[in-house]
């Protein structure tokens, strides 16, 4: 993975430049990226009445599913495959100049800058009025990286942990001065809770050491920031009643933007809490994504950018004066938990039926693909187990990449379960590769994995099963016979959820 802004830069240039026609929210961090856009594409859509796109990666099933126009779906074929010919063919001729050379652009900046201008080809009445742009890796040198400041209506920090060290660096601080780098010159930056739950010592620690760089980041860049805080409690007490796949309902208080310089707060807009209610998995993430994407709008409506002279001005005014009238007047509470009624982010707490000759068992699907993830995963699990309130069998199929710390997520997710779990089987699996756009995504081979769980000091019941592909292993999953409740649960991949979805 080659990270820089000299190649997209220059291949935006001879395709138009599509990154200066809309209004933006830029959204960075390590885990609830995807769940926050979501959330944010909901509130927009379904709240506030806008025209949004979404960009996501990795993809789903095939590279169109990275762009979501309208209500969530993918960009139609026809104009995805005129953006996909055109980028391919600027990058490498340039048409200003025939005899400039090829840029050689990478998979991932051909896919944004397809993303782009895909966009741009949509017919008038169908363009967005707000991209939600979710960086790909880091934020300084990632490929989304490249709009003019007075476009960005945000930048959002998420939830920042270890994870592609060897590109982004081996601490936390170092970590988060690379996902800062989208905060924008007197821009708006929303920074999600830093701190893990349940908070430790080490997490407090860890927190401050990101806030740190943040901090340094804001300041630098005469920024005005505000902090999503979330209701962990609430999440508690859920929980202890036993209601994890109920609706959970929590006040969400908002945040007024510090470092304010240049920004005013609309006094005829000046609600400061609002309820929202999570129907089914009300998970860590989804938690936080809502909470997150609510501060994001919340401090966007009371926003006042310094760029008063910016081309799109006006576009970004009309965003940010139907965010206020829309959702965050006084008694639009509704309003906002209808539209959330409507998010969806794929293989995150994603519950299915596996069926096999007439047999249906219940399959928890979840992305969970680093130490943060997996530790999410867990805290929703054992919720979901202590719901049971009865012995479980757990059959997990993972697969995982070839750099993520396998070791200690297969310790987070297989250690005992305190009594709910009768017993625990694995299977490991690879996933298919190539994966498109990204070449250099690889899985830990089945044999290699299967080598290190066995290695490890949790109890499995029988052998660790190596399959060559997803399918075998569900169809193995499938034929189990216990007298105990039968839960699958696929994870550690999200390119393996894309496997799921293709079967």
């Amino acid at each position: 993975m080659d990270l820089g802004l000299a190649r997209v830069q220059a291949l935006l240039r001879r395709v138009g430049s599509p990154h200066t026609r809309f209004p933006v929210i830029h959204v960075a961090g390590t885990n609830g990226k995807g769940s926050t856009t979501a959330c944010l594409d909901a509130l927009l859509t379904h709240g506030a009445g806008l025209r949004a796109a979404r960009y996501n990666s990795p993809h789903l099933v095939t590279a169109r599913d990275s762009l979501r126009v309208g209500s969530g779906d993918p960009i139609d074929t026809h104009t995805w495959d005129a953006a996909v010919q055109r980028t391919r063919h600027a990058d490498n001729v340039d048409p200003h100049d025939p005899a400039a050379p090829p840029i050689c652009a990478t998979p991932f900046e051909l896919l944004t800058v397809q993303a782009l201008l895909a966009v741009t080809m949509l017919p008038l009445a169908s363009q967005p009025d707000v991209l939600i742009i979710e960086v790909g890796v880091g934020g300084r040198l990632d490929a989304t990286n490249v709009f003019p400041p007075e476009n960005v209506l945000a930048s959002v920090i998420c939830p920042i942990s270890h994870d592609h060290e060897t590109l982004l660096g081996a601490h936390l601080g170092a970590i988060a001065r690379e996902k800062a780098g989208i905060i924008k010159e007197q821009g708006l930056c929303i920074v999600s809770d830093q701190c893990t739950h349940p908070p430790s010592t080490a997490a407090r620690a860890a927190a401050q050491e990101i806030a740190h760089s943040l901090q340094d980041a804001v300041d630098r860049m005469h920024a005005r920031a505000a902090v999503a805080t979330i209701p962990w409690g609430a999440m508690e007490q859920h929980a202890a009643e036993g209601d994890t796949l109920q609706r959970l309902s929590v006040r969400v208080s908002f945040a007024q933007p510090l470092h304010a310089t240049g920004s005013s707060v609309d006094p005829a807009c000046a609600q400061t809490d609002t309820h929202i209610s999570l129907a089914s998995s009300a998970t860590l993430g989804r938690l936080t994504g809502c909470t997150t994407a609510l501060q994001t709008l919340w401090s966007i409506a009371h926003d006042r950018s310094p760029y008063t002279d910016a081309p799109l001005v006006s576009a970004c005014q009309h965003v940010r004066d139907r965010i206020r009238t829309r959702l965050f007047l006084e008694g639009n509470h509704a309003h906002i938990n209808a539209a959330l009624a409507h998010q969806r982010w794929e293989g995150r707490a994603e519950w299915h039926w596996l069926v096999r000759n007439g047999v249906r068992v219940p399959l928890l699907l979840d992305g969970a693909h680093n130490g943060a993830s997996a530790r999410a995963l867990r805290q929703y699990l054992g919720q979901c187990l202590a719901a049971c309130r009865g012995n479980v069998h757990i059959t997990w199929i993972m697969a995982m990449s070839r750099g993520k710390d396998a070791s200690s997520m297969l310790d987070t997710l297989l250690a005992p379960y305190h009594g709910a779990v009768a017993a625990q089987q694995l299977a490991v699996v690879p996933f298919s590769t190539p994966v498109e756009g990204m070449p250099w995504v690889a899985p830990v081979p089945p044999s290699e994995l299967a080598a290190l769980a066995l290695d490890g000091p949790w109890t499995l019941d029988g052998p660790v099963r190596a399959f060559p592909a997803l399918a075998d292993a569900l169809d193995w999953a499938a034929s189990k016979e216990t007298q105990a409740l039968h839960l699958v649960v696929v994870c550690g991949s999200l390119y393996l959820v894309s496997d799921y979805y293709r079967m």
